[in-house]
Protein backbone atom coordinates (compact mmCIF):
# COMPACT_ATOMS: atom_id res chain seq x y z
CA UNK A 1 0.00 0.00 0.00
CA UNK A 2 1.63 3.26 -1.07
CA UNK A 3 2.15 6.47 0.92
CA UNK A 4 -1.08 7.56 2.61
CA UNK A 5 -3.77 5.02 1.84
CA UNK A 6 -6.95 3.53 3.24
CA UNK A 7 -8.07 0.10 2.17
CA UNK A 8 -11.01 -2.02 3.22
CA UNK A 9 -10.74 -5.79 3.39
CA UNK A 10 -13.56 -8.24 3.94
CA UNK A 11 -12.31 -10.83 6.40
CA UNK A 12 -14.07 -14.22 6.46
CA UNK A 13 -14.37 -14.20 10.27
CA UNK A 14 -14.43 -10.51 11.27
CA UNK A 15 -16.19 -8.83 8.33
CA UNK A 16 -15.02 -5.44 7.12
CA UNK A 17 -11.67 -4.13 8.36
CA UNK A 18 -10.16 -0.76 7.54
CA UNK A 19 -6.41 -0.58 6.99
CA UNK A 20 -4.83 2.87 7.01
CA UNK A 21 -1.18 3.54 6.23
CA UNK A 22 0.96 6.66 6.28
CA UNK A 23 4.42 5.83 4.95
CA UNK A 24 5.92 9.24 5.71
CA UNK A 25 4.90 9.09 9.39
CA UNK A 26 5.46 5.33 9.63
CA UNK A 27 1.98 4.34 10.77
CA UNK A 28 -0.15 1.26 10.11
CA UNK A 29 -3.64 1.13 11.66
CA UNK A 30 -6.20 -1.66 11.43
CA UNK A 31 -9.71 -1.24 12.79
CA UNK A 32 -13.16 -2.72 12.45
CA UNK A 33 -16.47 -3.06 14.24
CA UNK A 34 -15.58 -6.52 15.61
CA UNK A 35 -11.86 -6.07 16.34
CA UNK A 36 -9.74 -3.87 18.59
CA UNK A 37 -7.85 -1.13 16.79
CA UNK A 38 -4.20 -2.08 16.25
CA UNK A 39 -1.63 0.63 15.57
CA UNK A 40 2.04 0.13 14.72
CA UNK A 41 4.12 3.31 14.67
CA UNK A 42 7.72 4.07 13.75
CA UNK A 43 9.47 6.63 15.92
CA UNK A 44 9.83 10.03 14.17
CA UNK A 45 13.58 10.02 14.96
CA UNK A 46 14.17 6.57 13.46
CA UNK A 47 16.30 6.42 10.32
CA UNK A 48 14.18 5.13 7.45
CA UNK A 49 14.89 1.63 6.17
CA UNK A 50 13.32 1.70 2.71
CA UNK A 51 13.29 -2.12 2.53
CA UNK A 52 10.81 -2.40 5.41
CA UNK A 53 7.28 -1.05 4.79
CA UNK A 54 6.94 0.43 8.30
CA UNK A 55 10.46 1.82 7.88
CA UNK A 56 12.32 -0.06 10.63
CA UNK A 57 12.86 -3.49 12.17
CA UNK A 58 14.48 -2.07 15.31
CA UNK A 59 12.34 -2.76 18.41
CA UNK A 60 13.35 0.53 20.07
CA UNK A 61 12.09 2.47 17.05
CA UNK A 62 8.65 0.84 16.91
CA UNK A 63 5.60 0.87 19.13
CA UNK A 64 2.35 -1.07 18.93
CA UNK A 65 -1.01 -0.88 20.64
CA UNK A 66 -3.85 -3.41 20.60
CA UNK A 67 -6.94 -1.56 21.69
CA UNK A 68 -5.79 0.49 24.67
CA UNK A 69 -3.00 -1.92 25.64
CA UNK A 70 0.64 -1.45 24.71
CA UNK A 71 2.15 -4.51 23.02
CA UNK A 72 5.78 -5.60 23.25
CA UNK A 73 6.87 -5.76 19.59
CA UNK A 74 10.14 -7.56 18.72
CA UNK A 75 10.91 -7.92 14.99
CA UNK A 76 13.82 -10.10 13.92
CA UNK A 77 16.68 -8.48 11.99
CA UNK A 78 15.45 -9.70 8.59
CA UNK A 79 18.77 -10.75 7.11
CA UNK A 80 19.83 -14.07 5.56
CA UNK A 81 17.35 -16.66 6.72
CA UNK A 82 13.59 -16.80 6.38
CA UNK A 83 13.35 -17.19 10.16
CA UNK A 84 15.16 -13.89 10.71
CA UNK A 85 12.09 -12.11 9.32
CA UNK A 86 9.89 -13.26 12.21
CA UNK A 87 8.11 -10.74 14.42
CA UNK A 88 7.37 -11.65 18.03
CA UNK A 89 4.96 -9.75 20.21
CA UNK A 90 3.15 -10.01 23.48
CA UNK A 91 -0.26 -8.38 23.79
CA UNK A 92 -2.80 -8.78 26.59
CA UNK A 93 -0.93 -11.78 27.99
CA UNK A 94 -0.88 -13.61 24.64
CA UNK A 95 2.32 -14.46 22.78
CA UNK A 96 2.24 -14.05 19.01
CA UNK A 97 4.75 -14.91 16.33
CA UNK A 98 4.38 -13.71 12.74
CA UNK A 99 6.78 -15.57 10.48
CA UNK A 100 7.27 -16.26 6.79
CA UNK A 101 6.53 -19.84 5.80
CA UNK A 102 7.09 -19.50 2.03
CA UNK A 103 8.23 -16.93 -0.47
CA UNK A 104 4.71 -15.40 -0.51
CA UNK A 105 2.95 -16.29 2.74
CA UNK A 106 3.42 -15.88 6.48
CA UNK A 107 1.73 -17.40 9.51
CA UNK A 108 0.41 -15.83 12.66
CA UNK A 109 0.88 -18.11 15.65
CA UNK A 110 -0.80 -17.37 18.99
CA UNK A 111 0.52 -19.17 22.06
CA UNK A 112 2.05 -21.88 19.86
CA UNK A 113 -1.04 -22.47 17.68
CA UNK A 114 -1.04 -21.58 13.96
CA UNK A 115 -4.17 -19.50 13.36
CA UNK A 116 -3.86 -17.17 10.37
CA UNK A 117 -1.98 -17.29 7.04
CA UNK A 118 -1.91 -14.11 4.95
CA UNK A 119 -0.36 -13.36 1.60
CA UNK A 120 -0.23 -9.74 0.45
CA UNK A 121 0.37 -8.47 -3.06
CA UNK A 122 3.07 -5.79 -2.85
CA UNK A 123 1.81 -3.90 -5.91
CA UNK A 124 -1.81 -3.22 -4.98
CA UNK A 125 -2.08 -4.38 -1.36
CA UNK A 126 -4.63 -7.14 -2.03
CA UNK A 127 -4.82 -9.88 0.58
CA UNK A 128 -5.38 -13.59 0.36
CA UNK A 129 -6.04 -14.86 3.89
CA UNK A 130 -6.59 -18.38 5.09
CA UNK A 131 -7.75 -18.96 8.65
CA UNK A 132 -6.11 -22.16 9.90
CA UNK A 133 -8.61 -22.73 12.74
CA UNK A 134 -12.37 -22.51 13.25
CA UNK A 135 -13.92 -19.14 14.08
CA UNK A 136 -14.50 -20.27 17.69
CA UNK A 137 -10.74 -20.78 18.09
CA UNK A 138 -9.91 -17.18 17.21
CA UNK A 139 -9.98 -13.90 19.09
CA UNK A 140 -10.89 -10.53 17.57
CA UNK A 141 -7.35 -9.25 18.16
CA UNK A 142 -5.95 -12.08 16.01
CA UNK A 143 -7.37 -10.59 12.82
CA UNK A 144 -6.32 -7.01 13.52
CA UNK A 145 -2.83 -8.07 14.61
CA UNK A 146 -2.39 -10.37 11.59
CA UNK A 147 -3.37 -7.73 9.04
CA UNK A 148 -1.32 -5.00 10.76
CA UNK A 149 1.82 -7.15 10.81
CA UNK A 150 1.29 -8.19 7.17
CA UNK A 151 1.14 -4.53 6.10
CA UNK A 152 3.96 -3.31 8.36
CA UNK A 153 6.42 -6.10 7.55
CA UNK A 154 4.93 -7.76 4.42
CA UNK A 155 4.33 -11.46 3.95
CA UNK A 156 6.71 -14.17 2.87
CA UNK A 157 10.47 -14.26 2.46
CA UNK A 158 12.96 -16.15 0.37
CA UNK A 159 14.83 -19.04 1.96
CA UNK A 160 18.62 -18.89 2.16
CA UNK A 161 18.81 -21.54 -0.57
CA UNK A 162 16.54 -19.46 -2.85
CA UNK A 163 18.62 -16.33 -2.24
CA UNK A 164 21.85 -18.18 -3.05
CA UNK A 165 20.33 -19.70 -6.17
CA UNK A 166 18.98 -16.31 -7.28
CA UNK A 167 22.37 -14.69 -6.69
CA UNK A 168 24.13 -17.41 -8.66
CA UNK A 169 21.74 -16.89 -11.59
CA UNK A 170 22.42 -13.14 -11.58
CA UNK A 171 26.19 -13.66 -11.45
CA UNK A 172 26.18 -16.17 -14.30
CA UNK A 173 26.88 -15.36 -17.94
CA UNK A 174 24.33 -13.05 -19.55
Amino acid sequence: MPLIATRTVDDAFYDELSIRTDDARGVVEVSGAQVPTVVITRSPEAPLNRFVPIGSREPGQLSMTVGEAVADLRPGKGKWTRGSYRVDLTAAGKRYRFKPNSIATSQLIRDGKKIFEPSMDDEDGDFLVQWLVNRDDTEPADAAIGYALAVAFRTGAMSLFSMLLSGAEMAGPG
